[in-house]
């Protein structure tokens, strides 16, 4: 990790260092092998998935399981689980005994319970295991299935599950303004001193969701997408938060693990009749008392801090207090145009009343004092119209 440090430092100032931000990324990668090593923290993960599959709602949860931890056993470089007898996913040989001898209907029925499983990881939880490789989904003696090796997982806050599900359903829906719209709200820019183009970020979704018209909801690579949106954010100047990093690694690993164990269940195809139940979860939560108390608490916040404000305001303006401050992106840029247009029209006009004032000298000329002034304001106003244009072709506007 020290090694990988100097690297990123040395390549912080090069243009691929500053669209990755390569140092946060080395000092992350670094924190998330710190804790993946941290085995008293894993068995916290373990047991944390443990209970949120313990309740899932999407599946069935006596056949999804997470092994049990021995936390009387357990310290920061031991880690104790019960023992659960079975093989890799990808290795496993289905009987097909709970579907009359049909293997492919055990098969199938066992992608979509690892798929919902997730989903409920990802739209519910907000929780997910971040590495669903096949050597971590095992397929037990008596056909369940085990989700093993907790040392990566991921958080999605509140808010971040509603813009992300935003943000998907404007890509289902081809809608490249809608993206471009959620991506901006989700992120943050990877230099603030550069302005975020709105319409070049809704261009770039243009064409990319010109991949996906005709495709159905099975063919769609959802691991894919959100790797493209993510390419997209960081071409723009913008950096999405780095748990949807791991997000989008869990689920590229897990359609790739479910499409090797059965590409007819795709993950996009089983989130569709599920939205309206993540929709009411992102509504009213699971308690839906205290979503609407806390709901009155805000109101009730808000409306005890209105009054004071709308009488400060008030104040203000009855006392000729009351200012205003704007700030228009790129006004410094515009004023110093503007300033320089100014500056070179006053020139031109004085450049030509030296040239007028010279001609009419020139035509009373009577002594040799007036033809010396003459000539002196032809060469004057020669000169600051040589350097006028001059300056005018070098600024190249």
């Amino acid at each position: 990790m020290t090694v990988l440090k100097r690297i990123a430092v040395k390549l912080a100032g090069t243009e691929i260092g500053k669209r990755f931000n390569l140092v946060m990324l080395a000092d992350e990668f670094a924190q998330s092998l710190h804790n993946e090593l941290n085995f008293t923290q894993e068995a916290n993960f373990t047991e944390r998935l443990r209970e949120n599959l313990a309740k899932g709602k999407w599946f069935d949860p006596k056949r999804i399981i997470v092994p049990k931890v021995y936390l009387e056993l357990n310290s920061a470089k031991i880690l104790v689980l019960e023992w659960l007898d079975g093989v890799s996913i990808l290795t496993a040989k289905l009987h097909g005994q709970n579907f009359h001898g049909d293997i492919e209907a055990e098969r199938h029925d066992l992608t979509r319970q690892i798929f919902r499983a997730f989903l409920q990881q990802y739209a519910v939880d907000g929780f997910f295991h971040a590495d669903p490789h096949p050597g971590n989904l095992f397929i037990l003696q008596d056909g369940r299935v085990a989700i093993l090796d907790c040392g990566m997982m991921g958080t999605l806050n509140p808010t971040l599950r509603e813009s992300l599900v935003e943000l998907l359903l404007a890509v289902f829906d081809h809608d490249a303004e809608r993206c471009a719209q959620a991506t901006i709200q989700l992120a943050s820019p990877l230099d603030p001193s550069k302005p975020i183009e709105k319409r070049q970020i809704q261009t770039d979704y243009e064409n990319l969701l010109k991949k996906f018209y005709g495709l159905s909801l099975v063919e769609l690579d959802l691991g894919s997408a959100l790797q493209d949106i993510m390419q997209i954010a960081r071409t723009n100047n913008l950096q999405l938060p780095i748990n949807i990093g791991l997000l989008a690694k869990s689920i590229a690993n897990l359609e790739g693990t479910g499409r090797q164990f059965d590409n007819s269940v795709n993950i996009s195809d089983e989130m569709k009749p599920l939205m309206s139940d993540i929709f009411r979860q992102q509504l009213i939560g699971d308690n839906p008392l205290q979503s609407l108390l806390k709901t009155g608490l805000e109101l009730k916040q808000l409306s005890l801090k209105a009054p004071r404000q709308v009488e400060f305001l008030l104040d203000q303006l009855s006392n000729e207090t009351f200012r205003l401050n704007l700030h228009l992106q790129d006004l410094n840029d515009l004023r110093a145009t503007l300033e320089n247009v100014a500056n070179r029209l006053t020139s031109g006009l004085i450049i030509g009343a030296l040239i007028i004032g010279a001609a009419f000298i020139s035509t009373e000329q009577s002594s040799s004092e007036l033809i010396l002034l003459s000539n002196g304001l032809f060469a004057v106003a020669s000169l600051l119209g040589l350097w006028l244009v001059f300056t005018s072709l070098k600024s190249k506007h």
